[in-house]
């Protein structure tokens, strides 16, 4: 059975209310090693909305969670998240559609959160200069490893909570 759009819209809603708690548990935490470097979580459910909906579904979380996120964290937080959350997920987008069958969900995540990284650290280093690259090295490796923990995370889900080929739930 096909959802309707409203049940489509309230997956996605629910999907990006999950995305903004794990980004606000986040910023209780302090940081990882490296200034201003988090897990990405939430980045979890942004995978999941892609994966199980589309692109489109996907970009309006995005925008939707950037946009609640500046809300509760500060209005910088779109100027860094907007361009980075794009990049890596329009890189997601292609890996999982192009090579489904050579990248695990991990991995894929794992270069997603990298780009992400570094798209970033390149808004930062418009406004600070170029010398905001020598943590390009670091932003990299805490990437792959938030990636890849994060990737694990949706590989899980995916297993034990399996959204049908009729885009139903079941306990799996």
């Amino acid at each position: 059975m096909k959802r309707s759009l409203s049940q489509k819209a309230a997956y996605v809603a629910l999907l990006t209310a999950l995305s903004l708690i794990a980004f606000l548990i986040e910023s209780l935490m302090p940081p990882l090693f490296i200034p201003g470097a988090k897990l990405g979580l939430g980045n979890v459910f942004l995978t999941l909305c892609l994966i199980w909906f589309s692109l489109p579904e996907a970009l309006i979380m995005l925008a939707a969670k950037c946009i609640l996120a500046a809300i509760f964290g500060g209005a910088i937080q779109v100027l860094y998240s907007l361009p980075a959350g794009l990049c890596s997920l329009l890189l997601t987008c292609i890996l999982i559609r192009f090579f489904k069958e050579k990248l695990s969900i991990v991995a894929v995540s794992a270069l997603a959160a990298v780009v992400h990284n570094l798209v970033q650290l390149g808004v930062f280093a418009f406004f600070a200069g170029a010398a905001a690259f020598c943590y390009a090295p670091y932003l990299t490796a805490a990437g792959a490893v938030s990636g890849v923990l994060s990737g694990t995370a949706t590989f899980f889900i995916m297993k034990y909570y399996k959204f049908g080929a009729d885009n139903t739930a079941s306990d799996g």
